[in-house]
């Protein structure tokens, strides 16, 4: 057992009070509130006993606000307030705000360095790995969609913090779990993982997987190989690859296809965007498409609840939680 050392003490409060430590200031704002307020009953200022009217006096006095409807009356008030109260509430009143100021900047420059915090978030959208021309467009398509979302950035690269648009979390690596939590990955309501190869995003889409099982997970995948092999271990996962050969062929038999697929992908331009939203009730395709057409949308496709794959069936039916694919200028709510 370590014995009783007075310096040892003495040593640790002078560290605590120099590194201005909540506990210390406090315990020193409580001792000089007290002890003026005896000195102040001592010298009869009889305004100032009472515990509200005190409080109020020693806040306005240590804030250097000084309404002046409460003061010292006797001279030896006056004395024990210019050569007690007022160094000391001031001091550490000055010494509460530097402190609260300085923690504020602390985290500010965490944030900025990508080192912030934010597990405790909910309901958010998490971006997993950088790419300098791409990454930027989809944060622009999120916002431009304009559901709200605050956007999270988990990249490799050294990047300028947050912006106006999303928050930074840099990482060592997209598999890191320590900086995936960090990110809110486990929290989080929709992830896309876009990393600088397969492999990468790959890898990244499992260690999210492993965090995070009820939000919806998209990536982006150039090898077809690739993307049956993670559809068959992950099928929640929704796998976007690369439709460049599709488009190429869509655009040779049918003129101005491909642009047109491109402006039904953004949120962006000023023509109508592929939607999805939730059947509320039972009905036929007609039907959903008739509710969907008085209310600015044009039916494409369903998709049954609980799977993957739209399909356009005139004939069909839709049941209640089913998804509805449809083109409008915005989103129709369910």
């Amino acid at each position: 057992m370590t014995p009783f050392s007075l310096g040892t003490v003495l040593r640790r409060l002078y560290l605590a009070a120099s590194e201005l430590h909540r506990g210390v200031l406090f315990a020193l704002l409580v001792l000089h509130m007290t002890i003026s307020w005896e000195l102040l009953s001592l010298a009869g200022e009889a305004d100032l006993r009472p515990l509200p009217a005190y409080l109020y006096w020693y806040a306005t006095t240590a804030s250097t606000v000084g309404y002046g409807d409460l003061s010292p009356k006797s001279d030896m008030g006056r004395v024990v307030t210019a050569l007690f109260v007022m160094p000391g509430a001031i001091a550490l009143f000055t010494v509460s705000i530097a402190r609260a100021f300085a923690g504020v900047a602390a985290r500010w420059r965490r944030r900025r360095m990508g080192l912030g915090e934010y597990s405790a978030m909910r309901g958010h959208i998490v971006l997993v790995g950088y790419d300098p021309d791409r990454t930027p467009r989809m944060i622009a398509e999120i916002v431009a969609d304009g559901q709200g979302h605050e956007l999270v950035l988990v990249a490799t690269q050294e990047l300028a913090g947050d912006a106006a648009t999303h928050r930074l979390v840099r990482a060592p690596s997209l598999t890191a779990s320590a900086d995936l939590r960090r990110a809110g990955v486990a929290t989080a309501e929709r992830v896309i993982v876009y990393g600088p190869s397969d492999p990468d995003t790959l890898a990244a889409t499992l260690a999210v997987t492993a965090l995070n099982e009820t939000g919806h997970v998209v990536c982006f995948l150039r090898d077809s190989d690739t993307a049956h092999l993670l559809s068959a271990h992950c099928p929640q996962v929704e796998v976007v690859l690369t439709p460049t050969v599709e488009l190429v062929v869509k655009a040779l038999s049918d003129p101005g296809s491909s642009r047109l697929i491109a402006q039904l992908a953004s949120h962006t331009d000023d023509g109508g965007t592929l939607y999805a939203t939730t059947a509320r009730i039972a009905g036929s395709f007609d039907d959903a498409a008739r509710d969907l057409r008085a209310r600015g949308g044009i039916l494409v496709a369903t998709c049954g609840a609980g799977h993957n794959s739209p399909v356009f069936d005139l004939e069909g039916q839709v049941a209640a939680g089913d998804r509805l694919f449809y083109i409008a200028r915005t989103r129709i709510a369910a």
